[in-house]
C-alpha cells in the first residue's frame, strides 16, 4: 500500500532565525522516514553501469547488460523522487526568501549543507539578540512549566552554535557541567514567584540537579 503523501512534515517554518529548531525536527522527521542518509549524502544518486562489448558469448552479455541497465533505471528513478520529495519538504518546511534559493540545487544533501552554511549563525550579534531574548523572557501565569522550558531550549539550542567546540574530553565535561548549571539558574530565575520556596532548595542541593 502507498504512503499517503505528507505536504508539511513539521510544523516549524524555517524563517533564518529559528534554524536550529527546524533543524531538529526536520531530523527527526526523515530519520523517522527512513530518508535521513539521503540528506548525509550516504545514499547516493545511482551510477550507470557499464556495458560490455560483446564477445563471443554475445547473447548472454546483451541480455546481462539490459538487466544491468533496466535494475540501474529502477534504482535511479527511485532515488530521484525521494531526493526530490525530501527537497519539496524543505521548501514547503521555509519561508519563500529561503526556498527561492533552492533552485540551483540537485540534490537535498546540497540543499542542507548551503541551509547549514547560511543559517549557523554564530556572530556575536547573533548571540546577543538571543542572551537578551532570554534574559527577557518570563513565565507567564498559568503556564506550564514543560511548555515555557520547551520555549527556552529553543533560545538554548542556538546559542549552541555560538559555542566553542572542545575537543579535550577533560575540558568538554568541566564546560557541560558550567552550562547544564547555566542553564538551571536561568531556568530558575524566569519561573513566577509561585516557585520561590522551590528554588530555594534546589540552589542549596549539592551537586545540583539537573533541568
Amino acid at each position: 500500500m502507498e504512503k499517503l503523501y505528507v505536504f508539511q512534515p513539521i510544523p516549524v517554518i524555517l524563517n533564518g532565525s529559528n534554524y536550529a529548531h527546524w533543524v531538529e525536527a526536520m531530523r527527526g522527521f526523515l530519520k523517522g522516514r527512513k530518508l535521513w542518509r539521503y540528506v548525509t549524502g550516504d545514499i547516493a544518486c545511482p551510477v550507470k553501469p557499464t556495458v560490455t562489448d560483446k564477445s563471443k558469448d554475445g547473447a548472454s552479455k546483451s541480455k546481462e547488460d539490459a538487466e544491468k541497465e533496466k535494475d540501474y533505471a529502477e534504482k535511479l528513478e527511485d532515488w530521484d523522487s525521494k531526493n526530490h520529495q525530501i527537497i519539496t519538504w524543505f521548501r514547503n518546511t521555509s519561508t519563500p526568501g529561503i526556498h527561492l534559493q533552492f533552485g540551483r540545487f540537485e540534490t537535498a544533501k546540497e540543499v542542507w549543507d548551503h541551509l547549514a552554511k547560511r543559517y549557523t549563525i554564530s556572530d556575536l550579534s547573533h548571540q546577543y539578540q538571543l542572551l537578551k531574548e532570554l534574559h527577557s523572557l518570563k513565565q507567564e501565569r498559568g503556564q506550564a512549566v514543560f511548555d515555557f522550558l520547551a520555549k527556552m531550549e529553543i533560545i538554548w539550542d542556538q546559542l549552541t552554535s555560538c559555542e566553542p567546540i572542545l575537543k579535550d574530553p577533560t575540558d568538554a565535561k568541566a564546560y557541560d557541567d558550567y552550562q547544564n548549571r547555566t542553564r538551571l539558574i536561568q531556568f530558575l530565575m524566569a519561573l513566577t514567584d509561585d516557585y520561590e520556596p522551590v528554588m530555594a532548595s534546589l540552589l542549596h542541593q549539592n551537586p545540583l540537579p539537573s533541568l
